[in-house]
């Protein structure tokens, strides 16, 4: 196989298991009335239960780079992507809320390796400048998961039922982790691994001190807090409360609703890899871009707060979502820029420590955001489901562009490295 060749199946076989990652980040929001409906939940409750899957990331943060730098990145991707079909079967086949708990940890356990992993390949086969760039395909490949859990999944569930949709997305997962180990290879032949942790007694320390490092390297932090501010705002909107808001407030049905949200996810998809190439290539700098984006999407969050006769036309909300997809999509340069002020021998603790902030903040907002909402239920339902007033759409997006201007001050501090790797110099 030629190297062009091989680098091609490095990129794509691992995005098809990257896409359904994504695709159970963001498939709650289409299929919230169901589940609250199927297990008599209210919106905390669903909120605790979407949040399993961030919260999972935050404790594999370790361990997904250290799998990915140990055990090498194709069985990480393999084992990762059983796991993650397992969950999605049990999720969808749960007979109480319980089950589907566990379900949904057992998805977020096999996602939370599948991008550290494809991440450490990356790094193996392409050269450093063009990372972010690379790296930004990853986003639009997860930007198109997102985009088949709005519309496609919405008509899916509406046409088979939302718990068969989740047994026809695990075989599909299982039948993708099988190619990704019969194809995928963790390093361009005749190339060695970058040095790493002996294995043995010392191996666990090795690790260990290693990640102490990256999470003691203060410049580690701007970069990662400005995406963990990013990306928990748009996936609270995107992955969980944006089609009950769209058809609560603005009267639009469920499939409707999802195809309006697509955009935002289409902005990503489009911007992700600009952000990177703009990055790498046309400007050789890292902050800047960080800095104008996530204002730019900070700012989106402010016209969202405006109710009542002067909100936004539903018409006018695909191309307003797709500019603040286009603006979000910045939060894809973390991953260079906690890669170039770290030890180059622990790309995969890296980007397993970057999982961390970013996940947190995911999952702490959607259970907060799912409390904010109850907080302004006047005890309206229909079919079971709570219906929330705008005012209580309006607290939550409140909240969401304070969290989002506090990562645009973030991205301010982001060490500015020039696209190469400064970890020597920059060390504390």
């Amino acid at each position: 196989m030629t190297l062009d060749r091989a680098r091609f199946v490095v990129l794509a076989v691992p995005a098809c298991l990257y896409f359904f990652s994504y695709f159970h980040r963001v498939a709650p929001a289409v299929v919230a009335a169901d589940v609250m409906r199927a297990f008599g939940i209210t919106a905390a409750a669903l909120a605790v239960l979407t949040a399993v899957y961030p919260y999972v990331f935050v404790a594999m943060g370790l361990g997904a780079g250290s799998l990915a730098d140990g055990v090498g990145a194709r069985w990480t991707l393999a084992v990762g992507g059983v796991t993650m079909a397992f969950g999605t079967a049990l999720f969808g086949l749960a007979p109480e809320f319980g089950v589907a708990v566990v379900g949904r940890l057992l998805v977020g356990l096999g996602a939370s390796v599948i991008l550290v992993a494809w991440l450490s390949l990356i790094a193996a086969w392409f050269p450093s400048d063009e990372f972010a760039t690379a790296t930004g395909w990853t986003q639009t490949v997860g930007n198109l998961g997102a985009l088949a859990a709005s519309s496609p999944l919405a008509l899916l569930v509406e046409a088979i039922g939302w718990r068969e949709t989740f047994v026809v997305v695990a075989t599909v997962t299982l039948l993708l982790s099988f190619v990704t180990l019969a194809l995928v290879r963790d390093r361009p032949q005749g190339r060695t691994q970058a040095p790493a942790p002996a294995p043995g007694p010392d191996g666990v320390g090795g690790i260990l001190a290693g990640f102490r490092a990256i999470v003691g390297n203060r410049l580690t932090w701007p970069p990662a807090l400005a995406a963990a501010a990013i990306f928990s705002t748009m996936v609270t909107l995107l992955g969980l409360w944006g089609v009950p808001w769209l058809t609560q407030v603005h009267g639009v049905t469920r499939v409707q609703a999802a195809t309006t949200l697509s955009m935002f996810a289409l902005g990503l998809a489009v911007g992700s890899p600009l952000a990177g190439r703009l990055s790498d290539r046309w400007l050789a700098r890292r902050r800047p871009p960080f800095v104008i984006f996530s204002t730019a999407y900070a700012l989106c969050w402010a016209p969202l707060l405006i109710t009542g006769n002067y909100r936004l036309p539903v018409s006018w909300l695909p191309p307003f979502l797709f500019v603040m997809g286009l603006a979000a999509a910045c939060f894809g340069l973390v991953f260079s820029c906690v890669r170039e002020v770290n030890d180059p021998a622990r790309v995969g603790l890296a980007m397993g420590f970057c999982n961390i902030p970013i996940f947190a903040a995911f999952a702490v907002l959607q259970s907060i955001s799912g409390v904010v909402l109850d907080a302004r239920w006047r005890g309206l339902a229909v079919d079971g489901v709570r219906v929330y007033p705008e005012d209580a759409y309006r607290a939550l997006f409140a909240l969401c562009f304070g969290v989002a201007a506090a990562g645009a001050v973030a991205a301010t501090l982001v060490r500015e490295t020039r696209c190469r790797n400064v970890w020597g110099a920059a060390s504390p």
